[in-house]
């Protein structure tokens, strides 16, 4: 185990993590590159040459990193703690979210590009583990050559894909191209509840990244490009991004509303301050993203299922996690108050009128907003059931999301009557 952890960044050192008490970091800018390049890595750690405190340090780096089981799961098969942020970014942070390489300084890094190991049949095998026991295995940890970090509580990898063949990077030179997540042992249908769903935004005019239902061995995955990857001259090249949470200082634990994070007010502000090079374009598209979530139930919109990239300036990035909650027998709780209220069954008109006040933004023009997502999904959600159900053979969920989603509509069009 090293006490110091380089930070690169196209292939140059941007930074070190150092490691602090009960395995928190402490992150301090090279000056090499305050003098060459001063691109922040995120807004909450804006290019200077004095070191971070340890909290605003771990809150960005830890929001790199999985949640929830698959943390538990390998922190204890890596045998280390798994609140240590530090050695979770030591084991698995070569290819993070966005355009960081994480590795250990007594480490020289591999720029090689196209340097992969095929794990077709790994993975086949892993997902055969899972469908046999699901509460006990997940797909990122039984991935044994993964060096690999990507944030949130669902089971999910990143891969590069040629054709019908998966495989994970041998070195830090070499990216991967998409992200899969399996069918979970709750909720089996969420692949397909995904990929409609991301479709359906898609199709409504969101930048959304292509999607689709894969079988592999005889398992269904949801397969998603990463939007923060290009490929330029057969190389596949890194594009800086973080989220709302990483941007504003969140720690992980508080990406819910309810339980201190960003609430539609911040996520407003954040847009103003950073990402206001388009007018209100981008507030508007928010805006719009937050009828569209609520159209289909998702209720789990949370501050780090939105972002920001670095490429150029500061661009919205594509949306992504677009999931109906709604159709699982679960709390009805948003993730985001709308109004003054996170509950479903409370969202009444003035609800929105409060929450137009929130945006800055007109009820009238709310209301247009509204309206017109309302008039766009309906009018093609059912062509795009019928074109899933061609691809993907016929399922409960199809059902249930045509239901939900026109039930919502109707009621949203109700408050603006």
């Amino acid at each position: 185990m090293t006490s110091r952890l380089q930070i690169i960044w196209n292939k140059r050192l941007v930074g070190t993590l150092d490691r602090h008490k009960k395995g928190r970091v402490v992150f301090q800018y090279s000056q090499d590159w305050i003098e060459k390049e001063a691109s922040p890595v995120s807004l909450s750690l804006p290019c200077r040459k004095e070191k971070f405190a340890p909290a605003v340090s771990t809150a960005f780096f830890e929001n790199l990193l999985p949640e929830s089981n698959a943390r538990t799961v390998l922190a204890f098969r890596n045998r280390f703690d798994k609140k240590d942020t530090y050695a979770f970014l030591e084991n698995f942070g070569e290819d993070c979210a966005g355009a960081l390489s994480i590795i250990p300084e007594d480490q020289e890094p591999d720029f090689t590009p196209g340097r992969y190991k095929n794990i077709t049949q790994e993975l086949i095998e892993a997902l055969d583990r899972i469908l046999l026991e699901p509460g006990r295995y997940k797909l990122y940890p039984e991935m044994k050559h993964a060096k690999l970090s990507l944030a949130g509580a669902q089971d999910k990898l990143p891969v590069y894909i040629k054709g019908t063949q998966f495989y994970l990077p041998k070195n830090s030179g070499s990216a991967t191209t998409h992200i899969i997540k399996p069918i979970n042992a709750g909720f089996p249908d969420i692949p397909r509840n995904e990929a409609f769903c991301m479709e359906l935004a898609q199709r409504t005019g969101f930048s959304i990244p292509n999607s689709k239902i894969m079988k592999v061995g005889g398992h269904e995955l949801y397969i998603v490009d990463r939007y923060d990857r290009q490929e330029i001259n057969k190389e596949i090249v890194r594009i800086h991004q973080e989220d709302f949470c990483q941007a504003m200082g969140y720690p992980a634990e508080r990406k819910y509303q309810e339980t201190g994070g960003p609430g539609f007010i911040e996520c407003r502000e954040l847009i103003d301050e950073y990402l206001s090079n388009q007018g209100v374009i981008n507030r508007l598209l928010f805006i719009r993203m937050m009828i569209f979530n609520y159209i289909i139930g998702n209720h789990d919109a949370h501050g780090k299922n939105f972002s920001i990239l670095h490429k150029n300036g500061f661009e919205l990035a594509p949306f992504y996690d677009l999931v109906s909650t709604q159709v699982y027998p679960l709390d009805n709780k948003f993730a985001m108050a709308i109004g003054r209220t996170f509950r479903l069954d409370r969202i009444k008109e003035h609800s929105f009128e409060v929450f137009a006040r929130d945006m800055n933004v007109r009820p009238k023009l709310l209301a247009s907003l509204l309206n017109e997502e309302c008039k766009a999904v309906v009018n093609e959600v059912d062509a795009l059931i019928a074109e899933h159900e061609k691809n993907y053979g016929e399922a409960k969920i199809y059902e249930d999301l045509n239901k939900i989603i026109k039930l919502n509509t109707v009621k949203l069009q109700s408050f603006f009557r």
